[in-house]
């Protein structure tokens, strides 16, 4: 699921979770060590392969590479990716007390209104107090950006991201099209406390700064085209009860 798919054909008064989120990365133990010491979580392998990043509830599946083309070669910081689950999976529950929670996935887009209009099946609907549909700027991105709710993919929150510089929202479209580009996550320590323990660990740490989901700061990594981690202030409501569309 790089790019908008079709909604899942289902009750949609049902409540299911319809992707998992895994990030390709051409030596998946290497690249999920270092995520996971930026973010200051554990990674363990699940035997297969992959690397297993727990985060609030949700995971985070490092994953091999695995090449579209002949010349789909591994990039320096791989690549995010919502592949489907065939016949959904329950939506798990956060975890109180987590040290860091996933609070919502950026898809990249090059168009909002198309973006939002071709997903919708994947969304709730807007709720005007959150503030959802609202366009705001993303200065860590540089783009303008809206926020869903979501049930039925990771995060609960789905962040649409259109270009409004040559940042890094510009370069990952340009390496990867559209589709996720970026992770928003939130500690339970609250934004400040997190940002002064990871700056005390030799974490790369950007100014805050307002954003689509509230105070953030960014994780700057070794290339502007990401993937890009976001630790944000607070942890997003959690969704309520599906309006998938058949």
């Amino acid at each position: 699921m790089s790019g908008a798919q079709a909604g899942p054909d289902r009750d949609p008064a049902a409540s299911a979770r319809w992707a998992r989120l895994t990030w390709q990365a051409g030596d998946p133990a290497g690249l999920a060590a270092t995520i996971a010491h930026r973010l200051g979580v554990a990674a363990e392998p699940d035997g297969h392969g992959a690397w297993l990043l727990q985060l609030g509830g949700e995971r985070l599946e490092v994953v091999p590479w695995r090449a579209e083309g002949a010349r789909d070669r591994p990039s320096t910081e791989g690549r995010l990716v919502l592949e489907p689950l065939e016949g959904g999976s329950p939506v798990p529950g956060r975890v109180a007390g987590a040290p860091l929670a996933l609070a919502g996935v950026a898809w990249c887009t090059v168009e909002l209104d198309r973006a939002e209009a071709e997903l919708d099946p994947w969304l709730l609907d807007r709720d005007e107090a959150l503030g959802d549909g609202d366009a705001v700027p993303d200065p860590h991105l540089g783009a303008s950006a809206r926020r869903r709710r979501t049930a039925a993919l990771p995060g609960g929150t789905l962040v649409l991201e259109e270009p409004s510089t040559e940042g890094r929202l510009a370069a990952s479209l340009a390496r990867d099209g559209e589709g996720p580009c970026a992770l928003f996550l939130a500690p339970s320590a609250g934004l400040a406390a997190w940002t002064a323990d990871a700056r005390r660990r030799g974490v790369r740490v950007s100014a805050r700064r307002p954003g689509p989901m509230g105070d953030a700061v960014l994780l700057p990594g070794r290339s502007m085209a990401g993937p890009h981690l976001l630790v944000v202030d607070t942890v997003a409501p959690p969704p309520g009860p599906s309006t998938i569309a058949p």
